[in-house]
């Protein structure tokens, strides 16, 4: 599994390039000018928030990795093989997906990072819904993972700004976590209840609190916030990108510590 996601990083990344450098993603058309960070005249449109998009595919390494090693010592983990390499893949997607819109500012990338978010937050809807009902297990993860991916792009298509979240494709993803998180509490409930195992709660804990800092630090660094300089090396929203990456690779390990549904 850790060549076949290794791979993937190769090809995304190398594809991103030559996306940008042969204009395939289009024309600026000022997408994530919202995220601080001034836009210059280069290669990357936005370098600091496009470069620290290389955290999701390292996380998305790491997570292969580690699946990696689980198997070679016979360890049990909660997501067996074939969902932990769905799951590094989709987070290894996460870094040219969202690196697309920084780098060309152009309509399509923006469409290519809400599209890659909506895969992760699908992923874990998909995976808390099919705990809830194992016996229906090997059916809800792709039935659940399609339509969760489909109702938040048509909230992204078709909808329109919002106040703070900025869009109604960035609410929908909210909802979709969100919603996971809520059947995530109710099985918790329910293995205190029946004794079965439960959650890794130092990792839970380090990944809960990777995506609070994020999203205090996105708010407060988007253009015109407290934190933003337009100028500097160092952004805010990269920040927020580099510790959703750690949340990421968090949340993986908070899913192979459980038992393999």
């Amino acid at each position: 599994m850790f060549l076949a996601v290794a791979v993937w990083a190769l090809i995304g990344c190398t594809g991103f390039v030559l996306a940008v450098a042969y204009g395939w993603l289009g024309p600026d058309a000022a997408r994530g000018i919202e995220f601080c960070e001034q836009a210059l005249d280069a290669f990357f449109r936005q370098p600091a928030n496009t470069l620290s998009n290389l955290g999701f595919v390292f996380a998305g390494l790491a997570v292969a990795g580690d699946a990696r090693r689980r198997r070679a010592r016979s360890s049990r983990s909660g997501l067996g093989v074939g969902l932990a390499t769905a799951y590094a893949l989709i987070v290894v997607t996460l870094g040219p997906g969202s690196a697309a819109m920084h780098a060309t500012q152009s309509e399509l990338g923006g469409i290519l990072d809400l599209s890659s978010m909506f895969l992760l937050s699908s992923f874990a809807l998909a995976y808390a819904v099919a705990r809830l009902t194992p016996r229906a297990a090997a059916y809800a993860v792709p039935a659940v993972f399609v339509l969760a991916v489909l109702a938040q792009e048509v909230a992204f298509l078709h909808g329109g700004r919002l106040p703070w979240v900025e869009h109604s494709g960035n609410a929908a993803f909210a909802a979709t976590l969100l919603s996971a998180l809520a059947i995530e509490a109710r099985l918790a409930r329910r293995a205190s209840r029946t004794g079965e195992a439960g959650l890794d709660r130092r990792w839970l804990l380090a990944a809960l609190g990777a995506m609070v800092l994020a999203l205090g630090i996105w708010s407060l660094s988007k253009t015109g916030g407290p934190w933003c300089d337009p100028h500097s090396v160092v952004q805010g929203h990269a920040a927020w990108h580099l510790l959703c990456a750690a949340a990421a690779y968090g949340l993986y390990r908070v899913y192979a510590g459980r038992p393999q549904i």
